[in-house]
């Protein structure tokens, strides 16, 4: 099967500003997402434009790009589906299922490149792992030992590789896949009433909870302990939180201020 990818290297980006950076060497997320959507059939969008939406919702931060923040906006306007995931057996079969994901490669393990670097994932044949890279140039993939070992050129961008690789370079990212999915066709259903109770329970409906601490994604945990131990979260009884992803986030940001830190 051929893959239409789409490089961030091309040659016109790199005089393209990307936040501090430029397109050409920076835009390895945003570049990824357009792999991702390409490969789905949702949509072909160019590695600039994706890169100024980043811009635009917020996900381009100091030293790349914030996934979790620019798939958050992009699900809703480009209709698809997503979880973060750091297990190797979720990757495989989500992949096997029809799913592409997004790896987030690190700088321990120098696969994809020798720092952080977002690559596409878009097929699994038994434990062979089908990547899109945006990064490419001549040579990179032989161009250290490892490269030349562990991963297969296909074509311009299209690397094969091992499940166990993939989970080598994003061992020190958290989290280290992204799983999209396409988002399936539902039946219509009755247009809800303009009183606040219905409104408030389709927006109650569209909400991510977590039953319990461990369902809730690491990196919210550390403020939602904190807020447990000020005794702030007392959760359901039976051991169930029931927190929201938006409180979940809420307390994130106000332990970042500094807000729950015991005086």
């Amino acid at each position: 099967m051929s893959y239409n990818v789409h490089f961030q290297t091309d040659a016109s980006y790199k005089n393209v500003k990307y936040g501090q950076g430029t397109v050409y060497s920076s835009g390895c997320g945003p570049a990824s997402l357009c792999n991702a959507l390409d490969a789905l059939g949702i949509a072909s969008v160019t590695v600039k434009a994706m890169c100024a939406y980043s811009v635009s919702v917020g996900a381009r931060v100091t030293g790349g790009t914030d996934e979790s923040v620019l798939l958050k906006h992009a699900a809703k306007k480009y209709g698809f589906t997503y979880r973060a995931t750091s297990k190797n057996s979720e990757l495989l079969a989500h992949l096997k299922s029809g799913g592409v994901a997004i790896l987030h490669g690190g700088s321990s393990h120098k696969l994809f490149s020798s720092g952080g670097h977002f690559v596409c994932a878009v097929k699994a044949a038994g434990e062979t792992i089908t990547v899109l890279d945006s990064y490419w140039y001549a040579g990179k993939y032989t161009s250290t030992k490892l490269r030349k070992q562990k991963a297969k050129v296909l074509a311009k961008g299209v690397i094969t590789t091992s499940l166990y690789q993939c989970g080598l370079a994003t061992a020190d990212r958290s989290p280290s896949y992204y799983l999209i999915s396409k988002k399936t066709e539902q039946k219509p259903q009755k247009p809800a009433s303009s009183n606040t109770t219905t409104d408030k329970k389709q927006e109650d409906d569209d909400m991510t909870y977590y039953k319990k601490f461990e369902n809730i994604p690491t990196w919210y945990q550390t403020a939602v302990k904190k807020a447990i131990d000020a005794g702030a979260l007392n959760g359901t009884g039976n051991g169930e939180l029931n927190v929201s992803e938006d409180l979940c986030r809420t307390l994130t940001v106000l332990d970042k201020m500094g807000t729950l830190d015991k005086k």
